[in-house]
């Protein structure tokens, strides 16, 4: 009998016998090319520009026209995270300890102590 622990295992190929280096080669390409497709990938941040309001107050003006003023702690993908919010609406205002806003509905960012003044139509 033979010991089949001391032969190679050869992979089966149906192709002809001097094309077997190539296989070998071109079946490492194939797999290295499906490893690399299908590792998923970080989705990509968009620079926003925000940097320079970490760990500040803001004012957001929301494209829905209400306002929004909070310390702006942090960004977790397409939302920012705030603190100590105050939202002010049309016939509203709104207190919470924190809000997550998403980015696409931000239309301005000011700083807190933006000064607001009403004026007179005429």
């Amino acid at each position: 009998m033979k010991d089949k622990k001391e032969e190679p295992l050869k992979p089966k190929s149906s192709l002809p016998p001097g094309d077997e280096e190539d296989a070998t080669e071109d079946a490492g390409d194939r797999i290295a090319e499906k490893l690399s497709i299908s590792v998923p990938t970080q989705p990509l941040l968009r620079p926003t520009g925000l940097g320079a309001f970490f760990a500040k107050r803001v004012r957001l003006l929301l494209k829905d026209g209400s306002t929004v003023i909070g310390f702006l702690q942090k960004r977790l993908f397409d939302f920012l995270h705030l603190l100590n919010i105050v939202e002010i609406g049309k016939d509203y205002k709104l207190t919470a300890d924190w809000c997550a806003i998403d980015l696409d509905s931000i239309a301005r960012i000011y700083p807190a102590d933006a000064r607001v003044e009403q004026v007179s139509k005429s």
